[in-house]
């Protein structure tokens, strides 16, 4: 009986620490999730301004139309990656990212440590947790939860088929 136990706790604490390796604190959430060297705050702080994402991620960068979203939105986008904000007062004066989806393996993400892009191996992940319900590494912030960074595996290959951050 006192083995059971011991094995339970031992599972359960290891699945506890695992969970806990992939929370993200405010420093790591705003100045260490990085889009290609970008840091998340810069992205948050440009709220959308079309001119200050071409200043963060190149002269490329476009806009379309926001024909789908429940409130005013832009979207923003390039050949390797968009990004989204919406302004639930729908002002026009405050935008707010909603979510970052990269496109394929030219964007380098990085969190916690980690150098990640489209294709990457499962293995580069260590031990981190991994989700088998969703076949995926999820990083969410520790303090409310609110914003998760997913990194979606392929169940055959093991590698890295999406990348995607969503802010609730």
């Amino acid at each position: 009986m006192l083995t059971l136990v011991i094995l339970f706790t031992s599972i359960s604490c290891k699945a506890q620490l695992g969970a806990y390796l992939n929370n993200i604190n405010d420093t790591e959430l705003f100045d260490g999730i990085k889009f290609n060297n970008v840091s998340l705050g810069d992205i948050m702080v440009a709220s959308g301004d079309l001119t200050k994402m071409k200043d963060l991620f190149g002269n490329d960068i476009q806009e379309r139309a926001n024909n789908t979203a429940p409130f005013l939105a832009k979207f923003l986008y390039k050949n390797n990656i968009s990004f989204g904000f919406e302004d639930e007062t729908d002002t026009g004066n405050n935008y707010d990212l909603t979510y970052i989806k990269v496109k394929n393996s030219s964007v380098i993400v990085n969190v916690k440590g980690l150098s990640i892009r489209i294709g990457d191996d499962k293995s580069k992940f260590g031990s981190y947790l991994f989700n088998p319900n969703s076949n995926s590494y999820n990083f969410t912030d520790a303090d409310t939860g609110s914003v998760g960074l997913s990194f979606q595996i392929d169940s055959i290959t093991n590698k890295v088929t999406e990348i995607k951050f969503i802010a609730y």
